[in-house]
């Protein structure tokens, strides 16, 4: 089933309701779905029901992480050999440098790394650092709704040479549970699933996400988990539907 088929049979269940759009992810009357889609989205297919592409930030993270790795081990070699070798010192601070600027650029949402997201009965998987890297969930037991934040510069501190950062929202995340394992999906449109499905849990802002979606794709994952009965649609407000 694709994602407009599927959202064509939410917006039946919920014709008085707001429902998102397969493509546009904006929100629309169930019983105006059709229409919609017919006026402003003609001949578009929507977004694979199970498996999505996106600007990952796991990779970063690994790298800054193997960077330290080196970093350390090159330290400890010098200090246990007694020789400094200015290359192997100069490398490493090379490599932490470049890491760290990657990370950086990676955490303010450039996208540098690319991802894979499957979600479908068999669970959820997140292909990560080029293909190299894989977290899996053998299956979603929980989702839990919040919003995303950025770190952004802020300019110069005063006449030094310090710099600031402010946080900046930039978005909505929706985070895939099974037990302790978790797969932050985060997107910079959240359109209107808080007022479409229930069964998510509120968390708070988070700064680590894993994955950035498309609207589309953001919508896609929202039904995938709703025909997986993790989402719930929302029970309509008294009075809105049609008797």
């Amino acid at each position: 089933m694709t994602t407009v088929e599927r959202a064509r049979r939410l917006a039946g269940e919920r014709p008085g309701s707001t429902v998102p759009c397969p493509i546009c992810a904006a929100g629309v009357k169930g019983d105006n779905l059709d229409r919609h889609l017919g006026k402003v989205h003609p001949g578009s297919g929507g977004a694979h029901p199970s498996r999505w592409s996106g600007p990952e930030r796991v990779g970063s993270r690994w790298l800054l992480g193997v960077a330290l790795v080196v970093a350390a081990v090159a330290a400890v070699h010098t200090v246990t050999s007694g020789e400094q070798d200015d290359r192997i010192i100069l490398g490493s601070i090379g490599l932490v440098a470049v890491a760290m600027i990657v990370w950086g650029a990676v955490a303010w949402g450039v996208p540098l790394f690319p991802g894979r997201l499957r979600v479908d009965s068999r669970g959820a998987v997140l292909r990560h650092s080029f293909g190299l890297g894989r977290r899996r969930l053998r299956s979603v037991d929980r989702v839990v709704l919040g919003s995303a934040w950025e770190s952004r510069p802020a300019g110069s501190s005063g006449n030094d040479d310090s710099y600031e950062s402010v946080d900046v929202r930039v978005g909505t995340y929706l985070q895939l549970c099974n037990g302790r394992r978790r797969i932050t999906v985060h997107c910079r449109t959240g359109g209107v699933v808080r007022t479409t499905w229930a069964g998510w849990e509120q968390g708070r802002k988070r700064k680590r996400l894993d994955i950035t979606l498309a609207p589309a794709e953001f919508v896609a994952l929202q039904l995938a988990l709703g025909e997986l009965e993790v989402l719930n649609p929302r029970p309509p407000a008294a009075g809105s539907e049609r008797r």
